[in-house]
């Protein structure tokens, strides 16, 4: 049954498999939350395992699709048009960037660790001023971080800034 199926199929059946096992993984991850013992009538599980229901449901959906042969055009495209392989290495340098970020988050502070994301980001998707790109990536970062701790109460890691930033 792989047979038949273009490249394209391939790629977006792996995408839908993706869901499919990210859903299945939210309901588990959600069936081992600790769960307060109140008299609430909606529990904190509730809208997680929706989410995994949701996320579940349109995975599979989209295998059935895909295994009937109907797989989606990309915009712009023609139907019957040819078939474009994804471009790997932007795609690595974005999860790359993105990886910085996490790794970075809770020992260098979402300052930092945001700034880096951001310039990665704008690298990866052809910028070539690193300076006007750090620039605008740190006031971008510094601008979420007080709108969050300051203005929402939303403490993000201050990292290795913890002693020059505001309490």
């Amino acid at each position: 049954m792989l047979k038949n199926i273009s490249k394209q199929g391939k790629g977006e059946l792996a995408f839908a498999g993706s869901l499919v096992l990210l859903g299945l993984f939210v309901a588990w991850d959600t069936s081992r939350m600790d769960v307060p013992q109140s008299y609430s009538v909606v529990s904190p599980q509730l809208f997680p395992y929706i989410v995994s229901a949701l996320v579940t449901l349109t995975g599979l959906l989209l295998v059935i699709e895909v295994l009937r042969g109907r797989v989606g055009t990309p915009d712009g495209d023609e139907p019957g048009a040819p078939f474009i392989p994804a471009d790997r290495k932007t795609m690595l340098f974005l999860v790359i960037a993105v990886a910085v970020h996490v790794l970075l988050l809770e020992k260098a502070g979402y300052i930092i660790a945001a700034t880096l994301g951001f310039w990665g980001v704008s690298f990866t998707f052809g910028s070539r001023k690193p300076l006007k790109d750090f620039g605008i990536s740190l006031a971008f970062a510094l601008s979420v971080y007080f709108i969050f701790s300051k203005g929402l109460q939303i403490q993000l890691p201050k990292g290795l800034l913890e002693s020059i930033l505001p309490k």
